[in-house]
């Protein structure tokens, strides 16, 4: 399973740069923020090619006119996923999000996030801590790299062995027990 992560690749920030403008031409009209998340967002940490993106909302109202305005870009609303206040969109092809030149899109997982969302707050703390935490990246990097060399490893069952690690470094950051365990659950533990 060694081809399921590669190493850092520059492109991936001017991937979400081009993204988000083009979600931001869209979403002109709504109060919300898309920040860059996972781990193609820390420099020089190894990951799946695949973009995580979460639009951040605070007006919860404003949930129906986003997914609209998505849907209308070629997303497909996935809904919960069993992750309160945390709503998946997923591209229908490499188009996606439509816009008039038709472009290929780097592949990406798209959220809309409630602003107090344990989502959120998982994806940030984690994301920030690995961005200024030299040492946090180089053992989840070597960790992601000893999982993707077991034999017979799958994306699901790598996804649920990087959870501990997750928990650990959320647990020294101060999240409280009900949410790291509510964390574990969301992630198959």
């Amino acid at each position: 399973m060694k081809e399921l992560i590669e190493p850092y690749n520059p492109e991936w920030k001017t991937g979400f740069d081009n993204l988000k403008l083009a979600l931001e031409q869209e979403l002109k009209g709504f109060d919300c923020s898309i920040q860059h998340v996972g781990s193609t967002a820390i420099p020089g940490l190894c990951a799946k090619p695949i973009l995580d993106i979460d639009i951040i909302i605070s007006n919860k109202a404003l949930l129906d006119g986003i997914s609209r305005s998505l849907e209308n870009l070629g997303y497909k609303n996935k809904g919960e996923q069993g992750i309160a206040g945390r709503f998946a969109f997923r591209q229908s092809s490499a188009l996606t999000p439509l816009t008039a030149n038709l472009k290929k899109w780097q592949a990406h997982h798209l959220y809309v996030c409630f602003d107090d969302s344990l989502a959120l707050k998982n994806h940030l703390v984690f994301r920030d801590a690995l961005l200024y935490d030299r040492e946090l990246v180089v053992k989840y990097a070597q960790l992601k790299k000893e999982l993707c060399e077991e034999p017979g490893m799958t994306r699901e069952v790598y996804t649920v062995r990087k959870t501990d690690f997750i928990i650990a470094a959320l647990q020294s950051l101060g999240l409280k027990a009900t949410e790291l365990q509510e964390i574990n659950k969301a992630n198959g533990k």
